[in-house]
């Protein structure tokens, strides 16, 4: 408790330094904005630290995904293996991303990626790796050399298709 205190208290110091300047600084006709401001910034950094630090927020969302998940199994809908397929299409949309985010860093080119395979199997070593990547676009070595070194592509399994 106390070190919401101090988090608060120092950062309404910090507030009340800020309105002073503002107050001597800014001119009369845009003073009511500048209050409506400062109060909405006060009341966040009041109400901030004391979310952060509760626990209340996270109980309700585990608790609400337990209803669902309660919900699931007495339907008959929830499976182990539609959980297995979705942490693994997740997975398949996040490495995607990152794929084209690291090209696009490193030679400045946007790629789109229409489709990536990776070994699925959870007991394997090789689970998550990416065995194959189809981009749509012209060929490009330099996509070709970042994708293969970076995420252990074989190069004869990054294919190129044509736009449409």
């Amino acid at each position: 408790m106390q070190e919401i205190l101090n988090e608060i208290s120092l950062s309404l110091f910090y507030i009340v330094i800020i309105a002073i300047l503002i107050e001597n600084l800014v001119n009369e006709k845009y003073k009511k904005y500048i209050d409506v401001f400062l109060g909405l910034t006060v009341s966040m950094v009041l109400v901030a630290p004391i979310i952060e630090k509760t626990d209340y927020l996270k109980f309700e969302f585990e608790k609400s995904l337990q209803r669902i998940e309660n919900e699931f199994n007495q339907q008959g809908v929830y499976s182990s293996e539609i959980y297995r397929q979705a942490l693994i299409q997740e997975y398949k949309s996040r490495l995607k991303d990152d794929i084209e985010d690291n090209v696009k860093d490193k030679c400045g080119k946007e790629i789109h990626i229409v489709e990536i395979n990776i070994y699925e199997n959870m007991d394997s070593p090789d689970f998550g790796k990416a065995y194959e990547v189809i981009i749509e676009g012209e060929y490009d070595n330099k996509v070709v050399e970042i994708i293969s070194n970076k995420y252990r592509v074989r190069k004869d399994k990054i294919y190129f298709q044509k736009l449409r």
